[in-house]
């Protein structure tokens, strides 16, 4: 077999496996639609299946030609609406497409598949039609017999049947134009494949078999194991993004020959300059390298309309999958292994968690349960839900029958709130089911899932309530290839802890220890604002010999140095990793480790650092598990609760600490900032009036302080750092001398003693003064004539309602949402807006609370919207300072559409904009619909 008629076999391969990728998403929505068949859709499918049967005609592959050719018939049927869409049907469908899926990925053996069940099934759904009979598909076959005629036994004239499809969608000479053009492309296929008399088909048999895909990646030559398909070898990139590849290549050529005359002269400014370009050109070859790997996560979530159609009805089950966020894309290692977990998770729901349509009336629920699965990006990680409305688990039946195998012992039984017993479902051998069946009852299933996602770097949590329904939580990377992470020195070793998995430094001083640190029943906690967070050593998890000693202990002894707390967190357990110091930030490669590591719990993988050196990579869900630290949690949470009093409205705001002379002091809100960076003076570059610093590819404009605030100018004599942050969708950076610290300020701001613009208020703290800053103020101060994103029209009439308790934030945020044209009715809590709400159900348009607030918190006051049939239409912003991943998904599941951190002015307006414009979408679509009824 030539190489040409390899190629064209392989393309044949991907563009059919293309074609058959959406077929069972698009046949279970023909399905769906029922009598009012979608003509349009069928066409597609119809379209699809027709390029395969011709295509294989071609090619001498006579059983895919013939399968095709069977469900291009049933199809023609449905476009002319003479043959409805029944289950049966699109179950004949379903099964024979799942065949031709097969046959196409095995195309060396397709030949020898048995297809005559199929074509018995599809004739008797044509014979099912009103017309009766199978009518002629809309096409020409110019030679229909070698369909039916063994490749072996057909001459060399009639080895290659070129249909010519008559498009009907089209006027008559336009068609018959597509039709001649098709026509003269086959044959030219024809002859380019060297079809003699003598050759009955030169592209099958076992030559065909030891085909290679004609574009490989990484991971198609990893001894993986089998592959379903030969296109998932394979990745399309647009020609847009391979331009953008080719360009970087080039300046990647130029900046080595100029580090070369560099090299050649020994020019030491010359080094600074190419190296600063070098890194610039490396950071967006690797973000375009990373955009090629990215992937819809729709590609794994589509198929499960099937499994939930199909395991349904063989449990006499009626059950809708909801499916949200199939946009978001996910790196294409992450999406090939996440299959097979999140099969077993919706099994589990379907089977376990939903009840018959008779269980669910006689407990008055709806017959038709509703499974829903979700995926939103969360800082450079994606969490994925799968959520049902089903019975919810049993705490007490799941510690019995934990006591029955034996996992338990009697007194952890006794000691287990019911939140722990729900995850005991995740031990190995675990089951519930009271019969062994081909859905469940085995015991595997649920230990294989967490397995699996903790390989990935990810954590899965469970969250259910008895009578109401579960929620499986699956938090992962968005990529395994390059990890931003943070490199921490323990003892004499240097590791890396993942940046996704760091929610905040702590650095605790000495004399701080006594009210940062405590014991809670022998182990050590952090104080961390109303929490009490379990603290690990991390040379102590290596292999360290224990001091015996307690933090405070330590911390009290003369000498004593400051401690880094590093704060983790890995699905529902937050916690704090004690390092001897801190080393750099570094995005790192992950590489496996040698076999005498591979069965160490609390590593990920092997980096080799910038210097040369190793760096292990800890594995923050693993270091918990190790350390059993969810009982240590859990009992830290108990300890909490019985001395704390009440948070009510005592909210605090994650702030940067900055100053440019030592005897003031700034603040911005960390929700506000995209990242640091440090720079020399020498790089700030004066064009015209205004400074500037290129960075990424981009010239950055800078803001001084000093000429915006009263306020001293920056220190220049030593290294500077830039803040960087987004203003009108363009980054900006304001020019800071030194970084003080990351705190957390309470609300309770003064916003009359320094008034004046660009200073949103000022509190008093450690015996000093901070001024909280008014980013947007400043930036148009400095930068009048700055120009972002074209500024959208804003409805005159958009009514907004706001909750927030914190009369500072309460009257910045009311003011600059009035700036930007939206009505605005501003409540000190959540009860106060809700009796307003309930007063006239249509006076608002949109909801922003605060999720802290006194009386009614935000998440009961959404819960409440979203219950009401009147009110559920509004669209629901969190606007807080708690947005940790915890914090997040209970906003999701009260309802919540979006969260947003409070004084991040360009995005909430952003949120509003779109959530609103979306509502107003769909109000008039449901309008459409009623006026049409």
């Amino acid at each position: 077999m030539s190489n040409e008629d390899q190629e064209i076999l392989d393309e044949f391969v991907v563009e059919s496996l293309e074609h058959l990728s959406d077929i069972e998403s698009q046949l279970l929505t023909i399905e769906a639609a029922g009598a009012d068949v979608d003509v349009d859709l069928v066409n597609t499918v119809f379209r699809g299946v027709h390029s395969i049967k011709g295509a294989a005609g071609f090619l001498g592959l006579p059983r895919i030609n013939e399968l095709a050719h069977s469900l291009e018939n049933v199809l023609n049927l449905m476009r002319e609406e003479k043959l409805v869409p029944t289950s049966t049907i699109v179950d004949g469908l379903l099964s024979a497409s799942d065949t031709l899926q097969a046959m196409v990925a095995d195309v060396g053996a397709s030949n020898e598949v048995d297809i005559s069940n199929h074509l018995v099934e599809l004739e008797k759904c044509i014979a099912s039609g009103v017309a009766g009979d199978a009518p002629e598909p809309a096409v020409v076959p110019v030679q229909a017999a070698v369909e039916a005629t063994p490749p072996a036994a057909v001459p060399a004239a009639t080895a290659v049947p070129i249909d010519v499809e008559i498009r009907e969608d089209l006027p008559l000479a336009e068609a018959l134009d597509l039709a001649v053009a098709e026509a003269k492309r086959a044959r030219e296929l024809a002859e380019s494949a060297e079809v003699t008399s003598t050759a009955s088909s030169p592209l099958v048999g076992d030559q065909v078999a030891a085909r290679q895909p004609s574009v490989e990646t990484q991971e198609s030559r990893k001894p993986s194991g089998p592959k379903s398909s030969s296109g998932e070898s394979s990745i399309r990139v647009s020609v847009d993004t391979v331009d953008h590849l080719m360009n970087l290549a080039g300046e990647l050529v130029l900046s080595r020959n100029q580090l070369l005359q560099a090299l050649a002269a020994r020019e030491k400014n010359g080094f600074e300059s190419v190296a600063a370009r070098i890194n610039q050109v490396t950071t967006e070859m690797q973000d375009a390298i990373m955009k090629t790997r990215m992937q819809p996560i729709g590609n794994v979530f589509n198929k499960f309309s099937r499994v939930v159609r199909d395991l349904a009805a063989k449990l006499e089950k009626r059950i809708n999958l909801s499916i949200e966020g199939s946009e978001v894309e996910v790196d294409k290692t992450i999406i090939e292994a996440i299959s097979d977990p999140l099969t077993h998770l919706i099994r589990n729901s379907v089977d376990h968690g939903m009840e018959t349509p008779a269980q669910r009336v006689a407990a008055g629920k709806p017959e038709y349960g509703n499974v829903y699965l979700r995926a939103q990006p969360q800082s450079g990680k994606v969490v994925i839900e799968i959520q049902d409305d089903g019975r919810g688990i049993d705490a007490d039946v799941v510690r019995n029958k934990a006591l029955e195998k034996g996992l338990i012992t009697p007194d952890q039984a006794q000691q287990m709130s019911d939140r722990e017993a729900a995850r005991l479902i995740f031990l190995p051998g675990f089951s519930t089911a009271e019969q062994i069946s081909d859905v469940s009852g085995r015991g595997v299933g649920m230990d294989v899932v967490r397995t699996n996602i903790e390989k990935l770097g990810g954590s899965v949590e469970i969250f259910t309530t008895l009578g109401t329904g579960t929620c499986i939580q699956i938090t992962l990377p968005l990529t395994l290839a390059i990890i931003p992470s943070l490199i921490v020195r323990s003892g004499p070793d240097r590791l890396a802890i993942p940046q996704v998995n760091i929610n905040e430094l702590v650095r605790v001083r000495p004399e701080d220890a006594q009210q940062r640190f405590a014991r809670v029943k022998g182990a050590d906690v952090l104080r961390l604002r109303d929490a009490l967070l379990p603290v690990v050593r991390l040379n102590e998890v290596f292999g360290g010999v224990s001091s015996g000693r307690t933090i405070v202990q330590e911390l009290s002894e003369p000498g004593a140095a400051a401690q880094n707390v590093i704060v983790v967190e890995t699905g529902q357990q937050c916690y704090g990793i004690l390092v001897d110091g801190l080393c750099d930030s570094e995005e790192i490669v992950v590489k496996p480790v040698g076999a005498q590591l591979n069965d160490c719990p609390c590593l990920s993988g092997a980096t080799i650092l910038g210097d040369g050196r190793v760096a292990l990579i800890v594995d923050v869900s693993g270091i918990a598990n190790y350390t059993n630290l969810r009982a240590v949690t859990e009992r830290a949470n108990a300890e909490s609760e019985k001395n704390d009093a009440p948070r009510g409205s005592d909210e605090v705001q994650s702030v940067l600490l900055f100053n440019n002379r030592d005897h003031e002091s700034f603040a911005i809100p960390m929700g506000m900032i995209s990242r640091i960076e440090a720079i020399a003076a020498s790089e700030i570059e004066c064009v015209g009036h205004r400074e500037m610093l290129h960075t990424r590819g981009v010239a950055m404009p800078l803001i001084q302080l000093d000429m915006c605030v009263t306020a001293a100018p920056a220190d220049r004599s030593g290294p500077l750092f830039v803040i960087v942050y987004s203003v009108s969708g363009r980054e900006v950076g304001m020019l800071a001398s030194h970084i003080e610290d990351i705190r957390a300020i309470p609300l309770d701001v003064d916003t009359d003693v320094h008034s004046e613009r660009g200073i949103a208020g000022s509190l008093a703290m450690e015996g000093r003064t901070i001024r909280v800053l008014n980013l947007h103020d400043i930036t148009h101060t400095a930068l009048p004539d700055l120009k972002g994103e074209p500024k959208k029209h804003v409805k005159p009439d958009l009514h907004l309602c706001l909750a927030e308790d914190s009369a500072f934030f309460r009257k910045q945020v009311s003011n600059f949402l009035r700036d930007a044209g939206f009505n605005v009715s501003d409540f000190e809590d959540g009860q106060e807006a809700w009796e307003t709400l309930i007063q006239d159900k249509t006076a608002f348009d949109l909801v922003v609370t605060d999720i802290e607030m006194p009386r009614m918190n935000g998440l009961e006051f959404c819960r409440r919207i979203k219950a009401d049939p009147e009110l559920q239409r509004l669209p629901v912003i969190a606007l807080t300072s708690l947005a940790s991943d915890t914090d997040i998904s209970n906003g999701r599941r009260a309802g919540i559409d979006d969260y947003q951190v409070k004084l991040d002015r360009e995005n909430l307006i952003r949120a509003i904009r779109t959530l609103s414009e979306k509502a107003m979408s769909s109000s008039n679509e449901e309008h459409n619909q009623e006026v049409l009824v």
